[in-house]
C-alpha cells in the first residue's frame, strides 16, 4: 500500500518548515510549492520527469481519502497545489502537505532506496539535519 510512515511525515514537516511553513495557510502553501518544485528538479534526473509525476500521482491516490482536495492540484503542478492549500485551514494545510510529501518520500525510498533518496534531498536542502529517518512503526 505504501502509506507514509510517521518518520517520513516528520521528514516532510521538517522540509516544509525549512521552506517557511510557519503558521498560516499561505506560508504553508508557498513552502509546499517550493518543496514540490525542488523534489521535481532533483529527482527527475534519477527517475525521469514522468517517474516523478507517476510517484506524485500515486501519492495523491494514497492520500485521497483524507485530503481529496489535493488530487487535481498536485497533478496540475505547484501553482495549483499552492492555490488549494491556501484555501484550507492552516492546520489542514500543514497536515495535508506533510502527509502527501511523506507518502511521496515513502514511495521514492521504496523505488530508489534510502541512501539515494537522502542524497537527493541533501542536494535540494544542503542544510537538512538528518540521516535516514528511523522507522519504528508504520
Amino acid at each position: 500500500m505504501n502509506r507514509a510512515s510517521k518518520a517520513q511525515i516528520a521528514r516532510a514537516k521538517r522540509l516544509l518548515v525549512q521552506e517557511g511553513a510557519a503558521g498560516s495557510a499561505d506560508e504553508c502553501a508557498k513552502a509546499a510549492g517550493q518543496v514540490y518544485d525542488k523534489l521535481h528538479a532533483h529527482l527527475a534526473p534519477l527517475v525521469g520527469s514522468a517517474g516523478v509525476q507517476a510517484l506524485l500521482a500515486r501519492s495523491v491516490k494514497l492520500t485521497h481519502d483524507e485530503f481529496s482536495f489535493l488530487e487535481v492540484a498536485v497533478l496540475e503542478g505547484s501553482p495549483k497545489l499552492r492555490e488549494r492549500l491556501k484555501a484550507q485551514d492552516p492546520v489542514v494545510a500543514m497536515e495535508s502537505a506533510a502527509t502527501f510529501f511523506g507518502t511521496f518520500f515513502t514511495l521514492i525510498t521504496t523505488f530508489i532506496g534510502e541512501r539515494l533518496t537522502t542524497e537527493a534531498l541533501r542536494h535540494a536542502w544542503p542544510m537538512i539535519e538528518e540521516t535516514a529517518p528511523r522507522e519504528t512503526e508504520p
